[in-house]
């Protein structure tokens, strides 16, 4: 490594102390292991749930609400501009030394990591492990599929299955873009975005796409990946952003 690299290494320690990690990994375990206890003694609470917005005469009515949809649309893209943005800032631009402010790359590529692994990878493989039937498929709503409570492994779905939801983890990523605010608004931040995620999340109750335990425990998974994730890539972080020659100049 050259001197120079060393140089941006200990810069890059220096202006990153904000970033030590805190570890809520105990605290994520503890609530998804919280929540899949209760889903697997009260499993008739999913179905209590669905069975709210279920009408007999048109079935799940609100899923032809077009606010709901144009809702539950925008949480859709959501993803895709987070992450072309993401990819952008990542790539050498002298426009963007114009910005006051230049996120750190190894918070970019945190944010693209939970990306890939949690609402992407992650997700579509429980969905083919577990092959839970969605709500709307089931015998009590006019399908023929049979109900299964959450973690149990059956073949009542072959694709797109109900168990986790793909929408509520994409939902709860916006929650990982925390890492990009100061601390002193990162409590507001949370609050505020954790509300329009929570009502992205159980929009898809609403149409009977999911039970509430696929987006409960969905974002329990969340929570232990990111808790995991940002561990990794904040004690990496001096190496990560001198292997881009980062240099905040605003911190």
């Amino acid at each position: 490594m050259s001197v120079t690299n060393l140089n941006h290494v200990q810069k890059a320690i220096a202006e990153t102390g904000h970033d030590t990690p805190r570890n809520v990994l105990p605290q994520a375990l503890a609530l998804l292991g919280l929540a899949s206890l209760i889903f697997a003694a009260i499993p008739e609470l999913d179905l209590m749930v669905s069975r709210f917005f279920w009408e007999n005469a048109s079935e799940f009515a609100f899923k032809e609400n077009s606010f709901l949809i144009l809702f539950r649309d925008t949480n859709r893209l959501m993803p895709w501009v987070i992450i072309g943005a993401a990819v952008l800032l990542l790539i050498p631009n002298p426009y963007l030394r114009r910005l006051k402010y230049t996120p750190s790359p190894h918070k970019l590529l945190f944010v693209l990591m939970f990306f890939a692994t949690g609402p992407g990878l992650g997700v579509h493989f429980i969905k083919i492990l577990v092959g839970r039937a969605r709500p709307r498929t089931l015998e009590e709503f006019g399908g023929d599929a049979v109900f299964t409570p959450a973690w149990e492994f059956t073949d009542q779905c072959v694709r797109n299955c109900s168990f986790i939801s793909g929408e509520a983890a994409s939902a709860f990523a916006l929650l990982t873009l925390v890492v990009f605010f100061r601390p002193q608004y990162s409590t507001l931040y949370l609050c505020v975005v954790g509300v329009v995620a929570a009502g992205f999340s159980l929009n898809r109750v609403v149409f009977g796409a999911h039970f509430l335990s696929d987006v409960v425990i969905a974002w329990g998974l969340m929570f232990v990946l990111a808790a995991l994730l940002w561990r990794l890539f904040s004690q990496s972080a001096p190496q990560i952003d001198a292997l881009f020659g980062y240099r905040n100049s605003s911190r």
